[in-house]
């Protein structure tokens, strides 16, 4: 999917230094980000779950429902985020469905990750 295509008159492009917190665990969720560039890191509680670039999607259960943010998302590098709130989200998916593909993988991906972290903090 070229998200640069998808996103090159976006209005909601903002721009984030490396090391710049982007969003942190348990603050209200109420946007979704896709990276156009740089590279960002999602963590929970301090241990990486991985490294989002070009394409990638942060934030997505915002979409989802009303819960708070799980995760904390850090710039590695200097990063351009496209901004969705929900609105913006559900006609992006109607007018190019394979957005929609996009962001169910990356909801399948995080969900890998999340499991992976669980059962690092279940062993003894």
């Amino acid at each position: 999917m070229n998200v640069q295509k998808l996103f090159r008159d976006w209005e909601g492009v903002e721009e984030y230094e490396a090391g710049t917190v982007i969003f942190s665990e348990r603050e209200a969720a109420e946007v979704i980000y896709v990276v156009l560039e740089g590279e960002v890191e999602l963590t929970v509680q301090g241990t990486s779950l991985g490294v989002e670039g070009e394409g990638g999607i942060i934030g997505e259960m915002a979409v989802i429902d009303s819960a708070s943010r799980s995760s904390t998302a850090t710039a590695l590098s200097k990063a351009r985020l496209a901004r969705l709130d929900r609105e913006q989200f559900r006609k992006l998916v109607k007018k190019d469905p394979k957005f929609s593909l996009h962001a169910m993988a990356a909801l399948a991906n995080r969900l890998r990750a999340v499991n992976r972290f669980i059962s690092t903090q279940a062993e003894p």
